[in-house]
């Protein structure tokens, strides 16, 4: 008979992720790294409460939705920050920020995320502009090709398959 899963009680939480993540990322793992571990040790759990305690589908899909988005949400400000690091800051024609909002569509819009889902999402930026450069103020880009180049980033931290796994599809 399988041993029972009882490191961790309940379901995790959007709290318990986050703090997870950020032990993961104490410890010397990157954000790509941390944040597929941290879908291995999810979803470890989220086996242990199906199979083992007969959870309610709502608890998976709800677990699974958080992950995505607190993977998306740590993705966005890592490459973000990144980017203005090399950029500069995205601002509209007034001065003011520029801002790119990630959309979740079919079943991360509508929260019923399976272990197994892939996670379909619309970008969308505010407005147009450009950046306010590097400290050199030098790297000044298009609004367009900064979020362009957040987007490709973003998709390559959850998106790709590396030798820890994958975050979402």
């Amino acid at each position: 008979m399988p041993k029972s899963c009882t490191c961790c009680p309940g379901r995790p939480t959007p709290a318990l992720m986050a703090e997870l993540l950020q032990a993961l990322r104490q410890r010397g793992l990157d954000t790509g790294a941390a944040l597929r571990t941290l879908r291995q040790l999810v979803l470890e759990r989220l086996l242990c409460l199906d199979c083992d305690e007969q959870a309610p589908l709502q608890h998976i899909s709800q677990t699974m939705t958080e992950l995505a988005e607190l993977a998306l949400q740590t993705a966005c400000v890592q490459v973000q920050s990144d980017l203005q690091a090399q950029h500069g800051a995205p601002i509209g024609p007034h001065g003011e920020p520029a801002q790119l909002w990630v959309i979740g569509m079919g079943k991360l819009g509508a929260r019923e995320l399976n272990v197994s889902s892939d996670i379909d999402l619309i970008y969308v930026y505010d407005q147009d502009g450009e950046t306010t450069g590097n400290d050199q103020g030098r790297g000044r880009i298009s609004n367009q090709e900064f979020f362009a180049k957040m987007v490709k980033a973003v998709y390559t931290l959850v998106g790709d398959t590396t030798e820890h796994g994958i975050v979402f599809r």
